[in-house]
């Protein structure tokens, strides 16, 4: 698409300085990729007042630089957007990373599992709660129930802990306190039973647990509130050393949002974005007018709380169906490994119309959590009825994941104008989805290519914490259809384009957050969020590229130079020496 990058010029000429329309920040000399259709490449930017005011070439961008202008030397490196990840929890699970740990996630024993659970416990004495994450189902002995199992490490204080994708494992004594503080809240992350009806110590719908629900924020124990900031700021660098600029932190409770206010008040995301959805447990029609209700506060909170760098009160979080490991996706045809098993859903297609249609009438976006082809079906069925009920709106509901529709659905979504919410490191996968997909349904498991071709509104994402925050990782995936094998045998017609798929990233993801008139791409008016890249993104499918770098978790960490918000560098590489170098 475009201009060929190498034609882009490497060198340019200093600045006298007498611009007569100075701006705050120049970058030159740099191969801009804007993501703006009409205008694809440039090689100088200015911001001025935190938003760009000059897209083009060097003899354009003097007109900017005055005696008080920071200059950047691009140096021929690539400069794109901001990017947008349309789908994570940086807040809600960024914030509980300062209370529990999550070094589970490399344990292959429960040995392992125990030694840091105990550790955990010995050091948050004072917190009513251990609570950890990552644990992984196949490491465990089988034959054993979990409940005896985590009860014999532990068995005088409450244990939670979350599974990779999002089971819940507990001991009795978390049983105890959650039945008894709250069974409602309980109820909904759906305990499981042995034969003889007695709790197992699992939890199918944990992905809906918030601490909060069953105790304060004191009894999490002492600075439980700081350490919560903490683990907030540090996920937030994370992101921004990435070239992660704006978040959308999909799942979020009403006892959470006065923490995320104060964290915002302290100064927590002058650097960044962040946009906040707010979670709809499957209960809520037991009570509609209580729904309306809870929905007219969150509008209201949105409406006083909102500002340049944090939006709140326009979408909900619902869920139609889980994750494959655990068995809560929802298919037509069974699981591959198991003939009677086609997983669960949330909701019945009635109760989801009626949901839907309450959120649709009071304006706010729907964000469905849907995986299975099933589940993807049933929430379309749903927003076709609500853009029938009420046309001519700008709803833009959302179907996140997105992961397997059938080729049916996918011309429906396109047709419909439903925006898909999609994570590439998904599709990477392993051992628990090859096995409940099976090797027919996974060719087309995440298939961006045809959704492309549909003209589906698909934008991505990371789902941090269940992927890493670096898009990176999702763009190589995405431009090569490498799974957890390192094989290309799922659906590997369905790659697309790395530049395709940092527009997904960037002024995509901006649309599905609705947000695109202020971010998403490099262009006059918007917000001057931009990353400045020491490697080439454009190469991450090459051959060259593939050869020579560490593919894993982890190596890919040192792409970005500098990651710049509302015109002011908010991150730079330690050892980068960015200095305004163009006079």
């Amino acid at each position: 698409m475009g201009l060929n990058p190498s034609s882009w010029p490497i060198l340019a000429p200093r600045f006298d300085r007498k611009g007569s329309d100075p701006a705050d920040l120049v970058i030159a000399n740099a191969r801009i990729l804007t993501c703006n259709v009409s205008n694809p490449r440039a090689s100088a930017v200015a911001v001025k007042d935190g938003r760009i005011a000059f897209v083009g070439g060097i003899k354009g961008v003097s007109d900017h630089v005055g005696p008080g202008t920071v200059v950047i030397n691009g140096k021929g490196r690539i400069l794109t957007p901001g990017f947008v990840d349309n789908h994570c929890h940086v807040l809600w699970i960024g914030g509980l990373t300062g209370l529990m740990t999550t070094e589970l996630f490399f344990c292959e024993s429960a040995e392992e599992i125990k030694e840091i659970v105990l550790r955990q416990a010995a050091e948050h004495p004072d917190s009513l709660m251990v609570l950890a994450q990552g644990w992984k189902p196949h490491v465990l002995p089988q034959g054993v129930s979990r409940l005896e199992l985590l009860d014999s490490w532990i068995g005088d204080r409450a244990v939670a802990l979350m599974s990779y994708m999002a089971d819940g494992w507990v001991n009795s004594k978390m049983l105890e306190l959650m039945e008894e503080r709250n069974p409602a809240a309980f109820e909904r992350l759906e305990p499981e039973k042995d034969d003889s009806g007695a709790y197992n110590g699992l939890l199918r719908q944990f992905h809906a647990f918030n601490p909060l629900d069953f105790v304060s924020i004191e009894e999490l124990g002492k600075g439980a509130k700081e350490m919560m900031f903490q683990a907030m700021g540090r996920t937030l660098d994370e992101a921004l050393s990435v070239g992660v600029t704006t978040m959308d932190d999909v799942q979020n409770y009403k006892a959470f949002i006065p923490l995320i206010l104060e964290f915002r008040d302290r100064g927590g995301l002058d650097k960044v974005r962040a946009r906040c959805g707010y979670y709809v447990p499957n209960t809520v029609l037991d009570d509609e007018d209580a729904f309306v209700e809870d929905l007219a506060w969150w509008k209201e909170v949105g409406e006083s709380e909102s500002d340049e760098h944090l939006v709140m009160g326009r979408s909900v979080k619902l869920y139609i169906d889980g994750v494959a490991s655990n068995r809560t996706t929802l298919f037509f045809e069974p699981y591959a490994d198991d003939p009677n098993e086609y997983g669960e859903a949330v909701w019945t297609q009635e109760g989801f119309d009626r949901v839907v249609e309450i959120v649709d009438s009071m304006d706010l976006q729907a964000c469905t959590h849907c995986v299975g082809d099933a589940g993807i079906n049933r929430v379309i069925n749903t927003y076709e009825r609500a853009y029938k009920l009420r046309p001519g709106r700008d709803q833009r509901h959302r179907a996140d994941h997105c992961s397997g529709p059938t080729r049916e659905d996918i011309e429906r979504l396109g047709k419909l104008g439903v925006y898909a919410a999609m994570q590439p490191t998904h599709f990477f996968g392993d051992e628990t989805v090859e096995k409940a997909y099976g090797l027919k349904r996974l060719q087309l498991f995440q298939p961006w290519r045809s959704m492309e071709k549909a003209g589906v509104e698909m934008s991505f994402g990371s789902d941090w914490c269940a992927g890493p925050i670096n898009p990176v990782y999702g763009l190589l995936v995405a431009g090569t259809r490498m799974n957890y094998r390192f094989k290309r045998n799922w659906g590997p017609r369905e790659r697309i384009e790395i530049e395709d798929a940092i527009r997904h990233w960037t002024l995509d993801s901006a649309k599905a957050l609705k947000m695109e008139d202020d971010i998403g791409s490099i262009e006059v008016g918007k917000y001057g969020d931009m990353v400045l890249w020491n490697h080439n993104p454009l190469k991450l499918n090459s051959l060259w590229f593939l050869l020579t770098h560490r593919l894993e978790l982890g190596a890919m960490e040192d792409f970005v130079d500098m990651t710049i918000v509302g015109g002011r560098p908010v991150y730079r590489q330690e050892g980068s020496g960015e200095q305004s170098t163009l006079g």
